[in-house]
């Protein structure tokens, strides 16, 4: 049997528990949207007993983390990875706040730039709205090569559609063998105008545009006409391949509906919404194009026809950029996003001191900046607002620090609001308890604790133990949490079976107070 001792150990109560960081801001710079970048925050106890981060908080999903473990060792150290994998090349601006199980909240900032490879939209970076699409535009006409429409067809039939000798009609699949327009035309093939030639006259450089020609079956194509996209429910008037029309309609197959969908948005922000045919369509469409991202077909046809007309369908490149967008045809004026974010929609601080104070943080994940912003406790005044920051910028956070200043012993609620005022139209309000009290007789028998290690029956022994003990923890020298009982009962022993040789750490948690203490086995 392995020789047991124990020992007599004189606890420490642990009053705040409180961590510190290696920096308050976590700044990754330009990260391409194809790479990420991980940067890290330690998070050091510095109180005598473990503490444990109950729940990280970040609000942009571009933004991940990763911790080894929640728990974290009296003195020890723990390192918060931050990993940046941005999809859109703008400045992103967020807040990383974790709270710990006492319900203290601290922050880290999180900034850094999204960014395209290449330079062809350099000139998007941090674009929304209106500003995008004009951008956009100006982007699409430079360097723009008409290739005139029997230049475009020749193109598509003898390259940028032909696959060993053969082109596919896009709303039936059928298959033809040809290369040329006359051999086209006696395949009963030819070009299908996603956006119909009759809402634009025929005007050149749009008939000849090839971001928004395809080959079809000539039927096909007569059956489309000029009707808009959309579902066809019902008894379809016609149908082949997939594709349908009727009721004033035409949905085509689902292998081609992400391609006219971006075909369409391309041609609105390239030219124009001639004859307002894009309205009625533009929910519709936008759902295709998110439903059917770009394929491996769509993507090469976009570099083929890159190469004629030297530019890009930027929804083939960047599918992404439809969520930067509200408006395709009309304009697109930016919308003022009213939004706020708190860590913790209920805050439960335990047992708290007299002068003892705590961090809130209250994130702005709107688009507006707030300003005069005002923080009041309500009910009986219980919480104390020492200082509240009055503003906050788009992506930053809202500090208040509370206080619990001169309260007698007892438990509290109260409700901490937050008027945000006109700018960003909206009212918080937080309930929070808490617990102001004194050591206790029965805590102070905490000091006369012993703990010791029963290698006969395997168990932890704790003598003396208070009777509003609610927790004990086990855990070893590593960090790691061993045992978690409830306590319900006057409890004389810890089952501990099978555990190796060494030191471990014993946390007893009361109403108001938590106290270590530690055994050898060896």
């Amino acid at each position: 049997m392995r020789k047991i001792t124990f020992l007599l150990i004189f606890v420490s109560a642990l009053l705040n528990a409180q961590v510190t960081l290696s920096v308050s801001q976590l700044d990754f710079g330009d990260v391409l949207t194809t790479a990420d970048k991980e940067l890290a925050v330690n998070v050091t106890n510095t109180t005598s007993s473990v503490v444990t981060i109950d729940a990280v908080n970040i609000y942009n999903t571009d933004f991940t983390y990763s911790l080894p473990t929640a728990s974290i060792a009296a003195g020890a150290t723990e390192v918060l990875r931050v990993t940046f994998k941005p999809r859109h090349n703008l400045a992103y601006n967020s807040e990383l706040i974790f709270v710990l199980a006492d319900g203290s909240e601290f922050r880290v900032d999180l900034v850094g730039n999204g960014k395209y490879e290449g330079t062809y939209y350099s000139a998007t970076f941090n674009k929304s709205y209106q500003d995008l699409k004009d951008e956009l535009k100006t982007i699409l006409a430079a360097g723009y090569r008409n290739q005139g429409y029997s230049g475009a067809r020749d193109k598509m039939y003898g390259d940028i559609d032909n696959v060993a000798g053969k082109v596919t009609c896009v709303y039936t699949g059928r298959e033809a063998t040809f290369n040329t327009r006359s051999g086209a035309n006696s395949s009963s093939f030819n070009c299908e105008h996603t956006w119909p030639q009759s809402k634009f006259s025929k005007n050149e450089p749009e008939r000849a545009d090839i971001h928004h020609l395809f080959p079809t079956d000539v039927n096909a194509n007569s059956r489309r006409g000029s009707y808009p996209f959309g579902v066809v429910t019902g008894t379809p008037s016609w149908t082949e391949g997939g594709s349908k029309q009727g009721g004033g309609l035409f949905e085509p197959r689902d292998e081609q509906k992400g391609a006219t969908a971006r075909a369409m948005i391309y041609f609105a922000i390239r030219y124009q919404d001639y004859g307002s045919f894009i309205g009625s369509q533009e929910t519709l469409l936008k759902q295709w194009h998110t439903d059917n991202p770009p394929t491996a077909w769509d993507i090469q046809r976009n570099e083929k026809t890159f190469g004629y007309q030297k530019n890009r369908n930027p929804f083939v490149d960047h599918p992404e950029f439809i969520e930067r967008i509200n408006k395709i045809a009309a304009t697109d004026t930016k919308p003022v996003i009213k939004e706020a974010e708190i860590a913790q929609s209920t805050i439960e601080y335990g047992f708290v001191r007299n002068n003892e104070r705590k961090n809130i943080y209250i994130t702005n994940t709107g688009n507006t900046n707030w300003t005069g912003v005002s923080a009041v406790s309500a009910l009986a005044n219980n919480l104390k607002i020492v200082s509240s920051s009055n503003s906050a910028s788009a992506g930053e956070a809202l500090q208040i620090v509370v206080d619990f200043l001169g309260l007698p012993d007892g438990d509290y609620t109260d409700n901490l609001t937050l008027d945000l005022n006109d700018e960003a139209g909206k009212t918080i309000t937080i309930p929070v308890t808490f617990s102001i009290g004194t050591a206790s007789a029965d805590d102070m028998a905490l000091q006369e604790l012993s703990v010791f290690y029963d290698g006969v029956h395997q168990n932890v022994v704790l003598t003396k133990l208070p009777a509003d003990a609610v927790e004990v923890q086990v855990w070893n020298s590593a960090g790691q949490q061993i045992l978690l009982n409830d306590i319900s009962t006057v409890l004389t022993d810890i089952p501990f079976h099978g555990h190796s040789q060494g030191l471990y750490f014993v946390v007893i948690k009361t109403k108001i107070e938590a106290y270590t203490a530690k055994f050898l086995v060896y």
